[in-house]
Order: C-alpha cells, then structure tokens, then sequence
C-alpha cells in the first residue's frame, strides 16, 4: 500500500478501541489521540457494548482484538451488527488474513495485522471511517 500523507490519516471521529491488554490499549489511544480522533477503551466485549449502549450514536469505528475473555470478536461483531449496522468494525489480530475464514473476513470492514505500525492503524481507521456509506 503506497504511504499516506501523515494529515491525510487525521481525523476527529471517536474510536471504540477493545482489547484485554492493557499496554495495547494506552498504545493504540496515544496514537489514535495524537492523530486527532477521540478514543474509548473497552477490556472485553461486554464493556464493549456497555459502551456503545451508554455512547448512542457517537461512536464512529471500532477496533476489536480477535481473542479475549468472556467474548471473543466473532460474537462482539455480531452483537454490533445486530444493533448498529451500519458501524464499521475493525478486527485487529495477530492471526494472518490467509487462515482467517471467508465469513470472518466478511464480517469485519477491514483487517489490522499485529503487531501494527502506526500508519497500519491509521490507515485502516480512515478507510473504514471514509468508506462508509
């Protein structure tokens, strides 16, 4: 993917960012609040939800880790589908796209690959936020 102009990856739409591991989720918020986007965390699929229930509407895009306790991202996302639709959802994981299945594939508006750089990250947040419809 050819490089994005750093102000083109700027937003200020708010991220629901989830995973169980706390350093991945101060990382990802630093980033994400350095670029201009406003971030919530979660450390699970329940808090997920709780957060999207408590935040209506204002949340823009989420990222979601594949594997955590209590709720894994294949349940989370058809929780989210069911109730917001038309939310773009980011499945970030450390499992390559190619042993991922086509209906996981398929559930989610993009893919961002573990470990990621910060334009991974960026990139895939403003393509999913950019290309919803």
């Amino acid at each position: 993917m050819p490089r994005r102009d750093r102000a083109e990856l700027r937003g200020q739409e708010t991220v629901l960012l989830v995973d169980d591991e706390p350093s991945i989720r101060r990382a990802g918020s630093r980033l994400l609040n350095r670029y201009g986007y406003r971030v919530v965390t979660a450390e699970d699929g329940p808090a997920a939800i709780a957060c999207l229930e408590n935040q209506g509407n204002g949340i823009d895009v989420v990222i979601t880790d594949m594997v955590m306790p209590n709720m894994d991202a294949r349940e989370l996302i058809e929780l989210i589908r069911g109730r917001w639709p038309r939310l773009p959802v980011l499945l970030s994981t450390g499992v390559e796209s190619g042993r991922l299945g086509q209906r996981d594939l398929d559930l989610f508006n993009g893919i961002v690959p573990k470990p990621y750089t910060s334009e991974d990250l960026l990139s895939a947040v403003r393509k999913a936020l950019d290309g919803r419809g």
